[in-house]
């Protein structure tokens, strides 16, 4: 198994992670508009799954900053293009979620450089699902003013979506593009 993620990223890296991110701008601009014609705007399972995608794939990539540049064009295209009521919130948010996404793939690179790709995309989604606990609180219950048991109902959705769909997204994502064999 090669090491993949970086710390430092060249011109090359920067240009993929922001065509990265407009890709995943453009796609969640889509699908969060089909969310909302599936779900009345209740829930986004395709934008939410897209996205982080998008952050792991990036963070497997490039490490941190990769991941960064990726979701915050992609934050971006949202805040233009009015994605979500809550485009405002996902640039602050996202970067939150990019950097735990990007040290916990270097982190797994220093302390198991043979790792494989599957069990570094599972590892970094997995702390990306913890880090879902604490971040659909302060969303559902401290910005939006829902009551407490929205966020009971609405977390096990949250936390399913990360492991599941957008973890084999990105997994998928990483065989296309590095050309690993599955």
């Amino acid at each position: 198994m090669r090491n993949i993620t970086k710390l430092r990223i060249n011109t090359r890296d920067i240009l993929t992670s922001m065509v990265f991110g407009v890709t995943a701008g453009v796609l969640a601009s889509i699908l969060e508009r089909i969310d909302t014609i599936l779900t009345g705007g209740n829930a986004t399972p395709l934008g939410y799954s897209n996205t982080y995608g998008w952050i792991l794939l990036s963070a497997y990539l490039y490490g941190p900053f990769g991941a960064l540049i990726t979701t915050e064009v992609q934050a971006i295209i949202g805040l233009l293009t009015a994605a979500n009521p809550l485009s405002w919130l996902w640039p602050a948010v996202k970067a939150v979620f990019t950097i735990v996404a990007g040290v916990t793939a270097l982190a797994i690179q220093r302390i198991r450089p043979q790792s494989s790709t599957k069990t570094r995309i599972i590892t970094m989604s997995f702390m990306l699902a913890s880090l879902d606990i604490p971040a659909v609180y302060f969303v559902m219950v401290l910005v939006l003013g829902l009551p407490v048991i929205v966020y009971y109902v609405g977390l096990p959705l949250h936390i399913g979506l990360q492991l599941l769909p957008a973890t084999l997204i990105a997994y998928l994502q990483v065989m296309e593009r590095t050309g690993l064999k599955i």
